[in-house]
Order: structure tokens, then C-alpha cells, then sequence
């Protein structure tokens, strides 16, 4: 019995509370909508529907997507890199070229036989285990296979399409020497004393 005597009465304060609260909440100026009506937003016209390019779907029908590819190479990552070897002789993507690349480029996807792409990721890890460093962190400069490169007759800079700018590093151009000040820390080496230098002569 005074369990639940007890209980009755812990309920009936939580509900008191909670209307006391649903009360406030209600009378305040914040929750309340405003007296004066409000303008209906302007209505923008619908925008043009927009329709998926079908062209895609009628040259896979009719099977000419690979005379697309070969009029427009950029529109694939293998096509470019395809393009870059053949015309410019580099790399693309920090890849081998395909003409030199040690997988022959153009291993298996997920759409091939499993048995070629079981083979080709054989292959692959191979290649991981012989040069861990070089396959982990690929270089054109420094490319043990000579399978990358930067178009013929460029380098790094030439080859960028956002040139870096160009600093002329005379001394004679820059304010050198200037002694550093560090309140918390090792003055400079170039400052005098630390105490002439916080304080003055």
C-alpha cells in the first residue's frame, strides 16, 4: 500500500509539472503565431524538367559507345590515359603508361571473369610484395620502372597546368638577419643579451 501511495503521488507531481510547463510554453510570445497575416511567399515558375541524355542507351544498343570513346578519349580515364601515352608519351594519374605499364594497364573489373580478376589482383600484390615502397608511394622522378613520365620535353613545373611562381632567392632582394624575440622561449642566436634586449640599456 505505501508503494503505491507512493507512486500515485510521484506521478501526479510529474503531471502537474509537465502541465505547468505545457502551459508556459503555450502562453509564450515565441510559440504563439503573430496577429497580423502574414504575405504568401512569391511562387518562383517550375523549372524546365529535366530529361537523361538517351544517346547514352541507343549507341550501347546499337553498339558504337567504343566509336564515341575513340572520337572523344577524355570521356574515360583509360581512353586519356590511352591518349596521353600515344600522343605525349606520359603518364596519367601517377599510373605506368600503358604501353609500359608491368600489368599491361588494362587488368580485369569487377564485370570479368572472377578467375581473371582473382589473377590480375595476384599479380598486383606480386608487384606490391617485390617494391612495397615504390607501389605504395609512387614517383615520376623517381620511378624504378621508367613506366612514368612527364610529357616529352617537360618536367615537373612545364607539365603543371597552375604554374608555380617563380622566386628569386638574391639575398640582396630579401631583409635577412633579423634578430627574433621570444618572451617564453630561447632568444634568437642573432639577438644580444636577453635581458638589453627586453629591458634596453
Amino acid at each position: 500500500f505505501f508503494f503505491t501511495e507512493n507512486l500515485a503521488s510521484t506521478m501526479s507531481t510529474s503531471l502537474i509539472r509537465c502541465a505547468t510547463a505545457a502551459a508556459l510554453v503555450a502562453t509564450c510570445d515565441g510559440y504563439m503565431p503573430s496577429a497580423a497575416p502574414s504575405r504568401a511567399a512569391a511562387v518562383r515558375p517550375a523549372a524546365a524538367s529535366v530529361f537523361m541524355d538517351e544517346t547514352v542507351f541507343e549507341r550501347a544498343l546499337a553498339g558504337e559507345l567504343e566509336e564515341e570513346g575513340f572520337e572523344n578519349p577524355f570521356m574515360s580515364e583509360v581512353g586519356w590515359a590511352d591518349y596521353l601515352d600515344k600522343n605525349a608519351k606520359s603518364s596519367y594519374n601517377m599510373n605506368q603508361r600503358p604501353s609500359l605499364a608491368d600489368d599491361g594497364y588494362y587488368t580485369a573489373s569487377i564485370v570479368d571473369n572472377p578467375l581473371d580478376v582473382v589473377s590480375d589482383w595476384l599479380g598486383a600484390m606480386k608487384g606490391y610484395v617485390t617494391n612495397p615502397v615504390a607501389t605504395a608511394f609512387p614517383t615520376i622522378s623517381n620511378d624504378p620502372t621508367g613506366a612514368r613520365s612527364y610529357p616529352k620535353g617537360s618536367n615537373e613545373v612545364s607539365a603543371r597546368t597552375i604554374k608555380p611562381k617563380e622566386k628569386d632567392f638574391d639575398p640582396k632582394k630579401r631583409i635577412v638577419g633579423i634578430p627574433g624575440f621570444n618572451i617564453f622561449g630561447t632568444p634568437s642566436s642573432k639577438s644580444g643579451s636577453f635581458i638589453e634586449n627586453f629591458f634596453g640599456n
